[in-house]
């Protein structure tokens, strides 16, 4: 039976890609099939289930899927832009697809077909002497740490708090870990593009065929334009060159905690200069609604106590060093004392707590128990998260807006303050059951004036989930729109058609 024939007897989708006809579909979907196998492309409602957005509403079918097409090389992710340009079918691009705060593989318009970079999941280089390695886009934080062992440990990488998600992904998106290269964008080291004219694109050097450089100087000749596919649909990245670490000789992961609104402005700005005087040199991370009780430290949400944790890295006499430059200036600048436990850098098993393990580079592989989480298989969590001057004052009149935001809506508040030396990110996190519509619906329109109430101060988030993409983008209106009409201006000339992920990050087309 030829591919054609095996991909009619597909299941129908449930959801159509804008303006087309069942024909047409049946058309398009062979035509996939005999581009990459009938296995790469699924329509059934079962697949199709597995890539919906899991926080949102059980009953909410707005951004159901029509198909997904799971390509393994670049070559077949130029086939599957080619025929969704000849049929004019919206494409939505994951690499894992695991961001679920912020609608996890869901695309923005109904019907679009996603294309799942999972099984592109080599990791095409390591290499020790220059410390960075070459991945596609399905590979995973967890994936890349284990290698990165195998490999004689020589190399460790900032992760985020949960191993599942994309290297690329997660970069892409301004993801943010916990050690010294913890601002994972700017790893990025060179990029290799489909763009959505089915051409292959490969930044700085890498424009250059055979350049030994192009991932070990990211910028090459003439403009740089590997910022323009971050938060963006101006491509489809299938690999990247990306920066690691040298594993140091010791490692230290501190904690401390404290309470209060005047306590927080001042741990800012104590660990601001601690941070920009190069003492801590990994991104701390402070949790609010924390109480010590009977010596540990329990997440307690509505209490005013706070807790924090950083890290250390170097040779053994340095990292002491740094944790007695920190406790003297912690100590003297807000009563606090800082707890340390110093490990060999290579030793992997020593690191037990999540805060010992995510600081090293290790990242956690699952979420726990199901059960044990507020509202068991059904919890969800819409995460909120602004960016502010890493400034005592800011960040605590940020927090005093988000607590009385909680208050009015008596959600319970949680969440905390990532810290990256000159800004930092203000997160809370709603919790909510997402089998109940109307607590859903809630949580959402909770995160909506959130963003509102925060725009009016001057501040938006970092990153943002598929309903409020084009209100964020909304309040970019410096110099009459110049960076939405400069988006827009490019989305017309690279993808007219909005083919690749429309409505990504509020860019979209013009209207034809």
């Amino acid at each position: 039976m030829s591919a054609s024939a095996q991909a009619g007897r597909l299941t129908p989708a449930t959801a159509l890609p804008p303006g087309m006809s069942e024909a047409s579909f049946g058309a398009f979907i062979a035509a996939l099939a005999d581009a990459l196998g009938p296995a790469a492309v699924a329509t059934d409602p079962a697949t199709l289930r597995e890539f919906r957005d899991p926080f949102a509403y059980r009953g909410d079918d707005r951004r159901d899927y029509s198909a997904v097409v799971s390509p393994v090389t670049t070559g077949q992710v130029q086939a599957v832009v080619a025929i969704a340009r000849a049929f004019g079918v919206p494409l939505w691009t994951i690499s894992q697809g695991r961001n679920n705060t912020y609608g996890g593989p869901a695309p923005r318009v109904r019907g679009s077909v996603l294309v799942n970079l999972r099984n592109m999941n080599r990791i095409l280089e390591i290499n020790r002497e220059l410390a960075y390695v070459v991945v596609e886009p399905g590979v995973r934080w967890s994936d890349l740490a284990s290698a990165l062992a195998a490999d004689g440990g020589q190399l460790w990488t900032s992760v985020p708090d949960f191993g599942w998600g994309s290297v690329i992904g997660n970069s892409l998106d301004n993801g943010i870990g916990y050690a010294p290269r913890g601002d994972h964008a700017a790893n990025l080291a060179g990029l290799e593009v489909v763009l959505p004219d089915g051409s292959v694109l490969r930044t700085g050097f890498g424009a250059h065929p055979g350049n030994p450089a192009w991932h070990a100087a990211p910028r090459g000749f003439g403009p740089s334009v590997d910022g323009l596919f971050l938060q963006s649909n101006f491509g489809i990245v299938t690999q990247a060159g990306y920066l690691v670490s040298r594993t140091p000789e010791a490692y230290a992961a501190c904690q401390f905690d404290f309470r209060g609104y005047d306590a927080l402005a001042t741990v800012i700005d104590v660990l601001r200069e601690e941070m920009l005087t190069g003492v801590v040199t990994n991104y701390p991370t402070l949790f609010r609604g924390v109480e010590r009780t009977e010596g540990e430290l329990v997440m307690t949400p509505g209490s005013d106590g706070w807790a924090g944790r950083c890290a250390f890295y170097g040779t053994l006499a340095r990292v002491q060093t740094d944790i007695a430059t920190a406790r003297d200036r912690l100590g003297t600048g807000a009563g606090i004392d800082l707890d340390a436990t110093i490990f060999a850098g290579d030793d992997l098993a020593g690191p037990a707590s999540h805060d010992e393990r995510v600081q090293r580079g290790i990242p956690a592989v699952q979420l726990g128990d199901p059960d044990k989480l507020p509202f068991g298989p059904n919890f969800a969590h819409l995460d909120h998260a602004v960016v502010v001057p890493q400034l005592g004052s800011a960040v605590a009149a940020a927090e005093r807006l988000i607590t009385a935001h909680y208050a009015a809506r008596e959600f319970p508040l949680t969440g905390g303050i990532l810290l990256r030396g000159r800004s930092a990110l203000v997160i809370s996190s709603t919790f909510f059951d997402v089998s109940d519509e109307a607590m859903t619906a809630s949580a959402y329109a909770s995160y909506e004036d959130l963003v509102e109430a925060f725009a009016a101060q001057g501040i938006l988030p970092y990153r943002t989930n598929l309903d409020n993409m084009d209100a964020v983008a909304g309040h970019l209106s410096f110099g009459e729109d110049a960076l939405p009409r400069f988006l827009r201006t490019l989305k017309d000339a690279l993808d007219p058609a909005g083919i690749i992920a429309p409505g990504k990050s509020g860019i979209w087309p013009s209207p034809a």
